[in-house]
């Protein structure tokens, strides 16, 4: 509505240069809102204490509290890992010992920066032959791999050319890796805030250091939220778990010069959340000795995932005017608040709504009386016209009486 006025105002103004073209004043006039001041002590106290709760929440909540003054920068960073540590196991399934060093406790390396930690591993010997294959269930000769020459068997298996563990029972080891230790090395850098730094856990420590950059695999569990995990409790299936190293960093600046900045540690157990109905981490892969002998690991751990993620911030110009330039825009809430509680509320709110509002006359109303007005002076004239040629006729008459008198 606003630029509608804005709109016929302007059109009223060309209007009166097209009749007034030598009167400069009205093209160049100036317009000003009319104020109108109420003399009552509640009004202005309402009008400071809004004004007042405006100005603390700007400057309590979005100077102090969030820290307008500052602009921030999200960024991701790296993380290289490095394992050590070992373990020795005794089967519970054939008998049978086994020492597991590093790299066996955490084959295969995945992705980068990401652990696998084994806690089970239950090994088959196996021959090629015909046997009763575990993992084809049966109802009928049907569901048999087809052309394989199957026979679904009273164990619900179907007999058939597979993969047969030669001593019936496969070799069980329960891996005690709780205690191996994970050397994460986290970096990040804020390219846009401060592109000349890089922040590192290895700036205050570029050795192994407990509880700083180096972990046990159960301390890891133990960090998990809302709930802590116990290395008993995921020993046996596995768990797949996500570590953040989260930097929130004062950059350069008067605010930021020379401060250091260490990471928090943060983890969650993810595997819950990703499928409730299968739980833990765990996997298989063949060692393949000569053609027709395999060795089939099947390994049950704990899943790492590392990720560096980071929130920089530096004391900014332009974002402490951008803020101070919002919150003054606020200002006139408290105009609008008093306004609305003086004409709603209060108790005289009509007597300040007359001195509030100027109630103009009822235009339409008034050119239909201007017009019946104008209709009745013509009429008006018409009669003093026609009573004034009476009143010379009778004077015409009275003079020729009077001259006959004389």
């Amino acid at each position: 509505m606003g630029i509608f006025k804005k709109v016929g105002q302007w059109y009223d103004d060309l209007m009166l240069y097209v009749d007034h073209r030598e009167d400069t004043d009205h093209l160049l006039s100036y317009y000003t809102k009319q104020q109108v001041l109420f003399l009552d002590k509640k009004l202005g106290i309402t009008f400071y204490f809004l004004t007042f709760l405006v100005a603390a929440f700007i400057v309590g909540y979005m100077f102090i509290y969030q820290k307008g003054y500052l602009q921030y920068e999200q960024a991701k960073g790296a993380v290289t890992t490095h394992v050590f540590g070992d373990a020795m196991a005794l089967s519970s399934g054939k008998v049978a010992s086994r020492y597991f060093s590093t790299e066996e406790i955490t084959y295969p390396g995945l992705e980068n920066g990401n652990v696998f930690v084994a806690t089970r591993m239950v090994v088959h010997d196996q021959l090629r032959g015909v046997c009763e294959d575990p993992d084809v269930p049966c109802l009928t000769e049907k569901d048999c791999t087809e052309g394989g020459d199957g026979v679904c068997t009273k164990n619900g298996l179907c007999q058939e050319k597979s993969w047969c563990d030669q001593a019936g029972k496969p070799e069980i080891y329960e891996i005690d890796s709780g205690d191996l230790q994970i050397w994460a090395r986290s970096s990040i850098q804020f390219v846009k805030t401060d592109p000349n730094r890089v922040f590192s856990t290895e700036t205050e420590s570029p050795l192994p250091r407990l509880g700083y950059n180096t972990f046990t695999v159960k301390d890891l569990l133990m960090k998990c939220e809302p709930l802590p995990v116990r290395y008993e409790e995921v020993a046996e299936l596995g768990a797949a778990v996500e570590v953040q190293f989260i930097w929130n960093c004062v950059l350069g600046g008067k605010l930021g010069a020379g401060e250091e900045c260490n990471p928090t540690i943060k983890a969650r157990r993810l595997d819950p959340i990703f499928n409730p109905d299968n739980i833990g981490f765990g996997f298989s892969y063949p060692e393949h000795i000569v053609e027709g002998h395999r060795v089939r690991n099947e390994v049950r751990g704990v899943r790492i995932f590392f990720k560096t993620t980071g929130v920089g911030r530096k004391f900014s110009v332009a974002a402490t005017i951008t803020k101070a330039s919002m919150g003054a825009s606020l200002f006139s809430l408290a105009q609008i608040a008093a306004d609305l509680l003086m004409t709603k509320v209060f108790k005289l709110q009509k007597k300040y709504n007359a001195r509030k509002y100027e109630n103009t006359p009822d235009f339409s109303d008034y050119i239909a009386s201007v017009e019946i007005k104008a209709a009745n002076s013509a009429t008006d004239a018409q009669l003093n016209e026609e009573e004034g040629r009476v009143h010379a006729k009778e004077a015409l008459w009275m003079a020729k009486l009077n001259e006959e008198d004389i």
